[in-house]
């Protein structure tokens, strides 16, 4: 594979040794448990420089141009960041292939853990902003989204109404990992079929009629947060990971994969791809749905991205994998199990089946296949979902 001519402007350099990591300084704890602090982040495209409403530091590369010329984003700190880029060898030695890090996203927090976090710095703010005291969103009963939005209610004292989807629209009969989270934080939830999850946007809006009857605000947040705002969240991870790529990885990277589901994440990296010049593939493993739902739904959202930010619609090289759906949301074969549990005993991370595991299902056998070169160095992104691990 010929990355350097498929990765413009990037330079290939030596493996760092593992100890030169321990060099970075430690991702620091930005915001307080007592007063949630509300930052702006305001662009200046004109003058090629960044301008913010405290002393905060943003993570965003300079120089962006793409936003308006001046778009303010309320945003409130809830991640740890930046989350660490980790090399693990044995995962090398052990399928061959290529060199595989990995982008520890299950690092932003403990319960609030997991990609969705970026995404709720925005809709928590905007919810604030707006002078909601409810927030409503909606997933499956194990959802990794609903249980940190759960806890981010929590903390910023915000009513919580989950929607959760279940086979039959019934309460399940036991209540473990993400789930008695959920009610630990003090959501309160509904459960609706397979059958009415179609209708999950008009049950939450017939929610948010009946609470404005009783003198409630409520802020809608869609399922896993993937819309614009959520897009923008994981726009900005991406460029931190750009960021750390010289001197963490110091070589070219040649791919970044990563989980691909509702969409938030894959246009958020979509967009930090295309805004900051990297131009080597990103792969979407899907894991419930064949590959054009998940395309049409990246597009619905960068065309609302640019709507409201500016620039032009993003042209990254965005690869989609179906292949190891293993039958769609949720559902596992031996395979599957055997090579999460194998992952974990490789490198003493955690992953869920439903999403991370089933993602490196498919990263594994993409590596069986031949996708990637031996000398490549690629990126797994880790989105989270410990808990679902002792589902």
């Amino acid at each position: 594979m010929d990355t350097a001519a498929a990765h413009r402007g990037w330079t290939s350099s030596p493996l760092r040794p593992p100890d030169k990591r321990s060099e970075r300084p430690a991702p620091q704890w930005g915001g307080s448990f007592r007063v949630p602090r509300i930052r702006e982040q305001i662009f200046d495209r004109h003058g090629g420089r960044e301008r913010t409403s405290d002393v905060a530091p943003t993570g965003i590369i300079r120089g962006m141009t793409d936003t308006l010329s001046t778009q303010s984003i309320p945003q409130v700190e809830l991640a740890f960041k930046p989350t660490p880029l980790h090399y693990f060898p044995r995962l090398r030695e052990a399928w061959g292939g290529p060199h595989i890090w990995v982008k520890r996203d299950d690092l932003t927090g403990f319960g609030l853990s997991g990609n969705k976090v970026r995404k709720l710095e925005f809709h928590m703010a905007a919810a604030m902003e707006s002078g909601c005291d409810t927030v409503i969103t909606c997933g499956a009963y194990q959802s990794n989204h609903c249980r940190a939005t759960a806890l981010a209610g929590a903390r910023f004292g915000l009513d919580v109404r989950l929607v959760l989807r279940t086979p039959d629209g019934n309460e399940p009969e036991a209540s473990v990992a993400n789930l008695r989270i959920d009610t630990l934080a003090g959501a309160k939830i509904s459960y609706i079929s397979e059958a009415q999850w179609p209708d999950r946007d008009e049950i939450m809006a017939a929610d948010e009629a009946e609470l404005a009857e009783q003198g409630h605000k409520s802020w809608v947040i869609p399922q896993g947060a993937s819309d614009k705002l959520g897009m923008w969240g994981m726009s900005l991870g991406f460029r931190e990971f750009v960021d750390q790529v010289p001197e963490v990885i110091g070589a070219d990277v040649a791919a970044v994969c990563h989980t691909g589901s509702s969409g938030g994440t894959t246009s958020g990296f979509g967009w930090g791809a295309d805004r900051t010049g990297f131009r080597n593939p990103i792969v979407a493993l899907c894991i419930s749905e064949p590959a054009q739902n998940l395309i049409d739904r990246v597009d619905r959202i960068w065309r609302a991205g640019v709507e409201t930010f500016g620039g032009d619609m993003p042209q990254p090289d965005l690869q989609y994998v179906d292949d190891y759906l293993c039958g769609g949301y949720g559902k596992v074969n031996d395979e599957l199990v055997e090579t999460m549990v194998e992952a974990t005993r490789l490198t003493g991370l955690l992953f869920d089946t439903t999403y991370t595991g089933k993602a490196m299902y498919g990263l594994k056998n993409e590596i069986r296949k031949g996708r990637f070169d031996p000398d490549d160095h690629i990126v797994f992104w880790h989105t989270g979902g410990g808990f679902g691990a002792v589902n």
